[in-house]
C-alpha cells in the first residue's frame, strides 16, 4: 500500500507540473469552468425560486444537491476520468500493451498515470457553492453532521468512479471509440433534479438499475436530513441516502472486477 501511494504521488506531482506549466492558460480554463457551471447553478436557482419549491426541495437545497453531484464527480474524475476515457484510444493504437509489461497490474498502471489536475476548478466552485447553500438552508455544522457529510460524499465519489470504470471496460471489446460515455452523460442529466419529480418507473431505474441517484439525490437527502413525507415526496424514502457509502463500495468493487474480467478477454495488438 505504501508503494502504491508513493508511486501515485509521484505521477500526480508530474501531472500537476504539466497542467500548470502555462499559468495563463490554466487559470483561463479555471475561470471558464467557473463561468460555465456558475451559469448552471444560477439557472437552477432561478427556476426553483420561481416555483417556490420542487418536489419538496427549496432552491438552496437544490443547489446543494447539484453541488454534491459536481463535487463527487470532480473528485472521481480527477483520478479516473483520464484512465477511463482514453482507454479505447490506447487499445486501438497499441499504447495500452505497454501497461501489460509493467511490474504492476494494468488497472493500477492506468490509475497511476491518469491523474487530472484540471478538475480543481470544479472542486473549488462546488465547494464554495455548497458552503453558501448549506448556510442558506440552515444546515447543521455539528461533528455528527460533518461525519455524515464525509461518509455520504465518499460514497457518492465511489459511485461516480464506478460508472467511469465500468463503462470503460467496454473498450476492450469495441474497435472504435467507446460510445457508452455519451450515453452515461445523457443519463446523468436526470441527476440535476430530485428523482421524486419523475414517474415511478424512472425512480426505480435511477435507484436500483442504474443507481445514479446515489451520486447526489440520496447523499444530499441524508446530509440535509430529509426523511421523506410531504417535505420530500417520492416512491422511495430519502433515508436510502444512508446506504450511499455501502452502495459506493459495492459498485466500485464490482466495476474493478468487471474491468479486470474484460481485460482477461483482451487480445493485444501483438497477439
Amino acid at each position: 500500500m505504501r508503494k502504491i501511494a508513493f508511486l501515485y504521488i509521484h505521477f500526480a506531482k508530474t501531472a500537476i507540473r504539466a497542467a500548470t506549466a502555462h499559468r495563463s492558460a490554466f487559470w483561463a480554463g479555471v475561470a471558464g469552468q467557473w463561468l460555465g457551471y456558475g451559469a448552471t447553478f444560477a439557472t437552477l436557482y432561478i427556476m426553483v425560486t420561481a416555483f417556490d419549491a420542487l418536489a419538496g426541495w427549496s432552491a438552496d437545497e437544490m443547489i446543494f444537491m447539484y453541488a454534491v453531484n459536481l463535487l463527487s464527480y470532480a473528485i472521481a474524475a480527477t483520478f479516473f476520468y483520464n484512465p477511463s476515457t482514453t482507454l479505447a484510444t490506447k487499445i486501438r493504437t497499441g499504447e495500452f500493451d505497454g501497461a501489460l509489461t509493467k511490474p504492476t497490474s494494468p488497472f493500477l498502471h492506468e490509475f497511476y498515470t491518469g491523474f487530472n489536475f484540471g478538475y480543481v476548478s470544479h472542486v473549488s466552485l462546488s465547494f464554495v457553492v455548497m458552503i453558501m447553500a448549506s448556510v442558506n438552508a440552515k444546515l447543521s455544522f455539528s461533528p455528527l453532521a460533518a461525519l455524515t457529510f464525509l461518509a455520504m460524499l465518499l460514497g457518492a465519489i465511489l459511485v461516480q468512479a464506478a460508472f467511469m470504470i465500468a463503462i470503460s471496460s467496454a473498450s476492450f471489446f469495441l474497435i472504435q471509440e467507446n460510445p457508452l460515455f455519451e450515453l452515461s452523460y445523457a443519463i446523468q442529466k436526470f441527476t440535476q433534479y430530485p428523482i421524486a419529480i419523475y414517474p415511478l418507473f424512472l425512480q426505480i431505474v435511477l435507484t436500483f438499475v442504474l443507481p445514479v441517484a446515489f451520486m447526489n439525490f440520496y447523499p444530499a437527502s441524508a446530509i440535509l436530513g430529509k426523511d421523506g413525507g410531504a417535505s420530500a415526496p417520492g416512491a422511495f424514502s430519502p433515508a436510502l441516502g444512508y446506504c450511499t457509502p455501502l452502495v459506493g463500495i459495492i459498485l466500485f468493487a464490482l466495476s474493478v472486477l468487471l474491468w479486470n474480467w474484460a481485460l482477461s478477454k483482451y487480445q493485444s495488438v501483438g497477439s
